[in-house]
């Protein structure tokens, strides 16, 4: 197509490839190819010998857009070095496929990692420094947050008195502090202000009360208060009990008041007291109930900003003693590194002369302040804003349309001053607007929509419009651009009941999709990839304003059969088996604790009833599965608790005795976790969540996070903030329907996208607001405690906070068009949007349905194509009878149906030897022996003798064993074939293996699960030696010759197995007689 036609930014596209000694700033539309920009500057870069690509940095915003990345570089200079025929361009071209390795493509926070372990002296941190990732770092700050919290109760009990003194425990403070930790380069503003008067208060409470007392019902309504009468009759008893001299219990009581306080008529002896009071009730709450407290609470802020700074330092100079680092300090320390060391910023601006970033529209502040100290030809000067990009420096990528992570510190301030900054020192602005991505009818649509929507012109909070030019057309598909799903009115507007006419909807659609309903319209690359107009599951696209509510649409889904994959939603967070492992594991890691275990006997995974318990409670028992079972309780009561002790005693025994992830995996086998989550709905989701779970510990686990205790910490945490992507059980789960919420949606593309759920809507209130103008950051931030996960309390404000607030409302309402921006140009074929007709204020598609008059309805085009047969339900009838069918001694459940052994049974079997031709010093001798190789074979170290004298000391050898051992030990590391492992290239010792016997070899069934250790694989010369070390007694040559054919044929078989596991050849196997020091190949 752009072949054909020459495109609307058609010069703006040659410059990015000609003009290459100006620093440009591409916005570039939705659709419109950023990574190609990207990739075809640094094309042109290398082919025209303005630098090395060595000497190429180039920053994604994440790391799947990096690998990305790297891919279409690759394959991109390949293609350029063959299509090349200017001599001296192939032979740069050619270089760079040679360097491509060396050039630079990764996140912000990686780049930074890079910069500091080049230079850590200079950034004062230790080089073998570590990065945490967002998980590890909550819990680092959670620890420090409870060492500062013991530290106070032990030595600064005059900040706990303080804060008592303003009615706030410091408990209560973490929320807040935890959001702090966020923003470690911004200076939080703590300003006094005084304290509030509170007597005309008291003074109007007294005249409302009295207002309130002649205009009571006589009597008790017979439907209970309504809820201006619950918030009086609270506060007649505080008044009655308490009284209202003591300001503080005054105060408190007042914040019962800041409820609207909604009346019902019928619950009054006449309409005309219920306004009277509600009139009463209400110029109170506006004159005195919401003034005084705010003053309250602007009075409370600095002392509780005070309190909790400290922590704040505390943990960030923990982190870079302990040289464990975060992404924010990753940041922060290269800054500081380049911003006061003008050596190294001119070491690294030498070493990158070129640096392009993609999506910059979302960057982190100081990433902006690091590109300029990268690239600006001022080495001295430490104001960023005063700095001047070296020509052709700086390739920047963005669309301000779509900045959409203000939560995740993304400003757009930043983005307008560095644009300011590269038009000032001689750069270009380039605007790419024609979009390969969507049909024309989509195009037009939003052209129309977002005209509208945005300004014409960029302003301090949002992004100017600028329109999409399309370029495909629809041709061969059935249908394209913009319908609607209209869900009717219903009754209450239950969220979920819309949640599910809504998903019924979709999922039915996609079904008929599937079964050949429609035709896509491909492009020229797919169809020349060979994939037809018929759509896979795959093609489909379901966002989310919002997560609630999600496992509605994926429960439809799974009802038509259709597969699916969640990403960004809340099914981990809410997972009943994760809840479920985490309750059972706190339980066995405290006995004592009867709670813990009355949870875990009443749930799932035991299932004893109320009764069951009431009942072993009277007969005198305890709560505690460590302890004894009553006498006197009835015979199935006793069998029932005896086997959940016995049951819970050996999980804790796997706690205690195991590597806590080997533990786990145990544990999560016995209970049956993973069989209860694949049977209920969802099951797919559910046990991969339990899967998930699992890797991630033992992940975790290697990086030194060891104790079970650590492990169900690092797990609670996982489970409050969730994961980015949510793994499958199933195979060719990529051929699945995406469902997701907006922002992880962004930069991803359906050739169907659905905006689902439009029954929810959200609007969460600012509490921060942070000045970068004057080159300090300060923030004003509103101290709040969290009271559950959706509901938090305000502790404290920061003065003139409702100015600072009316600014947020404006940046959060601009962020929301541009969210709209990103949900409406997903779609490549056809975008659906749902409207709720009962109320549209409740969608958070409701500025697009505005637009949305003519548009034609999807099930009226599609609905009559095809005809869904659903997955009937199972009844009781059915249950039974797979349970017959099930405990059935002839059930094919009984029956085995694959058969296990291992290589030295098999050889066992084969070749059967007599208790007299065993000899030797036992297996335990020679496990000790591979023990001790096992770890010199990790750091061959030229004297070992204090290595083994340590390995040996855990055995309780005697002396005259430890000389022998030693002795022997010594005799193996001087033989040739360990010298030649020493030398390798790779080394692997005590490999355990598993794998399916494909021939008849040493007697294994072909489809024999056959399993085994090799004692030491290496590689030499490109290709792997194979060796098994014997401990045996030899007394004479016909003696080695025996074991030599006992043993060959295990050898042998390794051979084979670790060919096929690793798919190289292994040209030498054989044995290595540790009593005859001698090498046998086999």
């Amino acid at each position: 197509m752009g072949n054909a036609v020459m495109l609307p930014d058609h010069d703006a596209r040659r410059q990015i490839t000609e003009d290459l000694d100006r620093c440009l700033l591409v916005e570039a539309g939705a659709g419109s190819g950023k990574t190609a920009s990207l990739v075809l500057r640094i094309l042109a870069l290398v082919r025209e010998g303005k630098c090395r690509i060595s000497t190429i940095a180039a920053v994604t915003f994440t790391r799947k857009a990096a690998a990305e990345m790297k891919g279409r570089l690759q394959v991109s200079l390949e293609k350029a070095w063959r299509d090349e025929t200017t001599s001296d361009k192939k032979e740069r071209l050619g270089q760079g496929l040679k360097e491509i390795d060396k050039c630079f493509i990764g996140t912000i926070h990686s780049f930074c990692g890079q910069l500091l372990r080049e230079r850590p002296i200079e950034a004062g941190i230790d080089p073998e420094f570590l990065e945490m990732d967002e998980l590890e770092d909550r819990r680092f700050c959670r620890e420090v947050w409870q060492e500062y919290l013991m530290e106070c109760r032990s030595d600064n009990h005059q900040a706990i008195e303080r804060l008592l003194e303003i009615q706030v425990d410091m408990r209560d403070l973490e929320h807040f502090y935890m959001t702090i930790c966020t923003y470690p380069e911004v200076e939080i503003v703590a300003q006094s202000a005084p304290y509030p008067h509170l007597e005309p208060t008291k003074a109007a409470f007294d005249v409302l009360m009295k207002v309130s007392a002649r205009h009571w019902p006589q009597g008790i309504p017979s439907d209970g208060p309504d809820a201006l009468q619950s918030i009086l009759a609270q506060m007649k008893q505080h008044r009655d009990f308490l009284g209202i001299d003591n300001d503080l219990r005054f105060l408190k009581a007042l914040e019962i008041m800041e409820k609207t306080g909604n009346i019902i008529l019928k619950r009054w002896d006449t309409p005309d007291d219920a306004k009277t009071v509600k009139k009463a009730y209400d110029l109170y709450q506006d004159e005195h109930v919401k003034p005084i407290l705010r003053q309250w609470r602007e009075y409370r802020h600095e002392q509780l900003i005070n309190f909790v700074l400290p922590a704040v330092r505390r943990c960030g100079q923990k982190r870079v003693r302990e040289g464990r680092l975060n992404y924010q300090d990753l940041l922060i320390l290269a800054l500081q590194l380049l911003k006061h060391n003008s050596e190294v910023r001119k070491y690294f601006q030498e070493q990158y002369t070129h640096l392009l970033v993609d999506e910059f529209q979302d960057t982190d502040p100081l990433q902006a302040e690091i590109m300029l100290y990268l690239t600006g030809q001022e080495t001295d000067e430490l104001d960023w804003r005063k700095l001047t990009p070296q020509p052709g420096s700086l390739f920047v990528v963005g669309d301000p349309k779509q900045s959409i992570y203000r939560f995740r510190r993304a400003d757009i301030d930043t983005y307008n001053e560095v644009r300011r900054l590269i038009k000032k020192s001689g750069g270009q602005i380039l605007n790419l607007t024609t979009n390969f991505r969507s049909l024309d009818g989509i195009g037009r649509w939003v052209n129309q929509s977002f005209a509208e929507l945005l300004p014409e012109s960029a302003d301090q909070f949002q992004a100017g419009f600028n329109p999409l030019d399309t370029v495909r057309v629809c041709g061969g598909g059935d249908l394209g651009g913009i319908h609607k799903i209209s869900i009717p009115r219903v009754s209450r507007h239950t969220q979920e009941t819309i949640a599910v006419l809504d998903a019924q909807r979709i999922a039915r659609w996609i079904r008929i999709a599937l079964d050949g309903g429609i035709t896509l319209t491909r492009t020229d690359q797919e169809i020349a990839s060979g994939i037809g107009g018929t759509p896979r599951p795959q093609d489909f696209m379901i966002i989310f304003r919002y997560k609630s509510h999600l496992n509605i649409y994926a429960q439809a889904l799974e009802e038509y059969g259709i597969p699916y994959k969640i990403s960004g939603g809340d099914g981990f967070a809410e997972s009943p088996e994760l809840i479920q492992m985490i309750r059972l594991l706190r339980s066995l890691l405290d006995p004592e604790d009867p709670i813990r275990l009355l949870a875990v006997l009443r749930g799932p995974l035991f299932g004893l009833s109320d009764n069951q318990l009431l009942r072993f409670r009277r007969a005198g028992g305890k709560f505690n599965f460590q302890g004894p079972v009553p006498d006197d309780l009835a015979p199935e009561d006793t069998e029932a608790f005896s086997w959940t002790f016995r049951s819970l005693q050996q999980l804790r025994g796997y706690l205690m005795d195991l590597p806590a992830s080997a533990a786990l995996r145990r544990i999560v086998v016995e209970t049956g976790l993973l069989p209860m989550a694949a049977a209920g709905e969802l099951g797919k989701s559910r046990a991969g969540y339990v899967l998930q779970a699992l890797e991630l510990l033992t992940a975790v686990e290697r990086s030194g996070m060891v104790s079970p205790l650590q492990l169900v910490e690092y797990l609670e945490a996982l489970r409050e903030q969730g994961v980015e992507e949510e793994i499958s059980v199933t195979p060719k789960a990529d051929d699945a329907v995406r469902l997701m919420n907006l922002h992880k949606a962004k930069g991803l593309e359906a050739e169907v996208v659905f905006l689902a759920h439009p029954g929810k809507t959200v609007s969460h209130e600012p509490t921060g607001h942070i000045k970068r103008q004057d080159g300090v950051p300060r923030g004003y931030f509103v101290v709040e405690s969290r009271t559950s996960l959706f509901h938090s309390q305000v502790l404290g404000y920061p003065l003139d906070w409702d100015n600072f607030l009316q600014k947020e409302r404006e940046y959060a309402a601009a962020e929301e068009i541009r969210l709209l921006y990103v949900a409406a140009t997903r779609g490549k074929n056809l975008l659906v949007i749902s409207c709720y007709e009962g109320k549209p204020e409740n969608s958070p598609w409701m500025k697009l349905e505005q637009f949305c008059a003519g548009v034609p309805e999807l099930e009226e085009i599609t609905v009559k194509r095809a005809r869904i047969d659903k997955v009937p339900g199972l009844v009781m009838d059915d249950l039974e009878k797979a349970r017959h069918r099930f405990f059935n001694t002839n059930a094919p459940v009984t029956v085995p149906s694959y058969s296990t052994t291992t290589v030295k049974r098999a050889s066992d079997s084969l070749f059967p030897r007599t208790a007299g031709e065993r000899k030797g010093k036992g297996t335990e001798w020679g496990g000790l022996i591979h023990q001790a190789l096992a770890v010199l074979a990790a750091d061959p170290r030229p004297d070992p003798e204090l290595l083994f004298v340590n390995v040996l000391a855990e055995e309780e050898l005697s002396a005259e064993e430890t000389d022998e051992a030693i002795l022997l030990l010594k005799g193996i590391i001087q033989s040739p074939v360990w010298q030649r492992m020493a030398r390798s290239s790779q080394r692997f010792m005590e490999i355990p293996f598993a794998t399916t016997a494909t021939d008849d070899i040493l007697g294994i069934p072909m489809g024999t699960a056959v399993s085994g250790v090799i004692d030491l694989v290496f590689k030499e010369a490109g290709e792997w030696v194979i060796a098994d070390y014997k401990t045996d007694a030899i007394e004479t040559p016909q003696r080695l010759t025996e074991l030599k054919n006992y043993y060959a044929p295990q050898v042998r078989l390794y051979k084979r197995f670790w060919e096929t596991l690793t798919g190289e050849k292994v040209k030498e196997a054989g044995l290595y007689f540790t009593a005859a020091k001698k090498w046998i190949e086999v």
